[in-house]
């Protein structure tokens, strides 16, 4: 057990991974508390949510990779001793926030109602995704520039930060829902569109917080000098360019994967909806250990190879790996054990519980498989491997998951369940591949 749970590595990466899966978990509690309130208004609304809320994502990821390169780059200049370089990393990312993503939100705000005819064929979906969609849009400035700060906060070591901005943002988020979405207060009943602005308000919210914790703690504010923006420079924008394309590239291809997948389930119908939508936000909950420790993992082997030293990079990955497998062993059993009484949190309709049960249990297996990949890949863009990762994921989410995905639940008819085997198929592809680049060596040489 001490072999393969080494005492300081571990302790290390539990005290980074801890507050980095705690606030990601808020994350994962907001989603399922705002399909939960949605689901009380019918399999319609909270499959136009969900569907919304993938396609949220999809276009976000245009600017959110700022945040990832924004980790590698910080955790490299801090492994170097350079904190100046660490803050001219947050401040040229704030900055292409200010200039893109904020424009751009309300640019493609405006092409909600022309984008959500494709999603869906129910027109209730349609009407209320599309109100959902555009509002959401609205604040991508705002949530772009709170992945920035994720990712600053998480690469100089300091997690407990962005767990406690989080912690606002949910607080916010799930007020604002109990008031707009049911009309509280004195508020009048929005739906769809007052668990959108409720969203929009909190990743408000959470930027000045961030805004605020930086400047309030002294240390660092003296040592990384955050908001310095005349040490701006082409140099660092282009490297940050460099980390952040590959990045942007494969979130919205993932999230496109994912919301092609929803719209398979939308194909079946409107239950199956209701039902795939659960079924990817409940998955969101079991994949938060391994992704959590792989975030974490970025910023030890940032620093790892900054020192020069791949060798300790590569034994904190192999590290946060098993930690990881080891506590996707308790999801899974739960999941096993007792899936009606989950499912039956997330929509009253006996029919859609029905129809996700078997795929539920399923979705806990594929829990532990994705592990090995989510861990490794997650912690290898530390090292600067963001355009493998495209690569790898895209190859095994349109591929793959996909054909595999129509095959089995459409064209052999075994309905949800062949859709989400086709899932648990493409993640041990996924994984293979990530454990054979994991055993090479080019990933210690990458230049960031």
């Amino acid at each position: 057990m001490t072999a393969w749970f080494e005492r300081e590595r571990t302790r290390s990466i539990l005290l980074l991974a801890g507050p980095i899966i705690g606030g990601m978990a808020s994350q994962t509690v907001l989603n399922l508390v705002d399909s939960a309130m949605v689901g009380r208004l019918g399999p319609a609304a909270q499959g136009s949510v969900g569907l919304a809320s993938f396609t949220f994502f999809v276009l976000a990821n245009l600017t959110i990779g700022l945040g990832t390169g924004v980790q590698a780059m910080v955790s490299r200049r801090d492994g170097e001793g350079d904190p100046g370089g660490a803050g001219a990393a947050l401040d040229t990312a704030l900055s292409a926030t200010l200039l893109v993503a904020l424009p751009l939100g309300y640019l493609l705000s405006l092409l909600a109602p022309v984008i959500f005819p494709y999603l869906s064929d129910d027109p209730t979906v349609v009407t209320g995704g599309s109100q959902y969609l555009g509002i959401r849009l609205m604040a991508l400035g705002v949530v772009t520039a709170n992945y920035c700060f994720r990712g600053f906060w998480n690469g100089i070591g300091r997690s407990r930060t962005y767990l406690q901005t989080l912690l606002v943002i949910h607080s916010v988020n799930i007020f604002l829902n109990w008031v707009l979405i049911f009309g509280h207060l004195g508020a009048p009943p929005m739906g769809v569109q007052g668990a959108a602005l409720a969203s929009a308000i909190a990743a408000a919210a959470g930027t000045l917080c961030y805004l605020v914790l930086a400047l309030i703690n002294r240390d660092v504010r003296e040592r990384y000098t955050p908001f310095r923006f005349s040490a701006l420079s082409m140099v660092v924008a282009r490297r940050l360019a460099a980390l952040s394309w590959p990045e942007a590239l494969r979130g919205i291809g993932l999230m496109a994967g994912f919301l092609l997948f929803l719209r398979i389930h939308s194909y079946l119908g409107t239950r199956e909806l209701a039902a795939g939508t659960i079924l990817v936000q409940l998955a969101s909950v079991g994949f938060l250990p391994a992704l959590g420790f792989g975030l974490a993992g970025a910023t030890f082997v940032g620093r790892a190879l900054g020192r020069n030293d791949p060798a300790e990079a590569r034994a904190m990955i192999w590290q946060t790996l098993r930690i990881a497998v080891s506590l996707l062993l308790v999801p899974l059993l739960v999941l096993q054990i007792a899936p009606e009484l989950v499912l039956a949190q997330f929509t009253p309709d006996g029919v859609v519980i029905d129809m996700a049960r078997p795929a539920l249990r399923l979705l806990a297996i594929s829990f532990v498989v994705d592990a090995v990949p989510f861990v490794i890949i997650y912690s290898l863009l530390g090292a600067g491997a963001t355009r493998w990762a495209a690569v790898v994921q895209l190859g095994a989410q349109y591929l793959i998951l996909l054909p595999l995905a129509w095959l089995l639940g459409v064209t052999l008819e075994w309905g949800i369940v062949g859709l989400w085997l086709g899932m648990i198929g493409s993640r041990v592809v996924l994984a293979g591949l990530a454990l054979h680049r994991l055993r090479g060596d080019s990933w210690e040489r990458i230049e960031v």
